[in-house]
């Protein structure tokens, strides 16, 4: 089971309070992410990949 399950309550609905969600983990949404944490606020980041980089976790370039 997730975390995610794990916080859900008896609605499907999260008990978790989140300020800020980001969608993509590439190198904008990290930054956004740093950003976010600085002022203080709960974030989460959703990411399609296994991993985050965006376009340089699906190009992978020679060299």
């Amino acid at each position: 089971m997730s975390n995610l399950q794990k916080k859900l309550n008896q609605n499907g609905k999260s008990s978790e309070k989140i300020d800020v969600i980001i969608v993509g983990a590439g190198f904008s949404g990290l930054y956004m992410l740093y950003r976010v944490r600085e002022l203080g606020m709960t974030v989460r980041i959703i990411e399609a990949a296994d991993g985050v980089g965006g376009t340089w976790y699906w190009n992978r370039y020679p060299g």
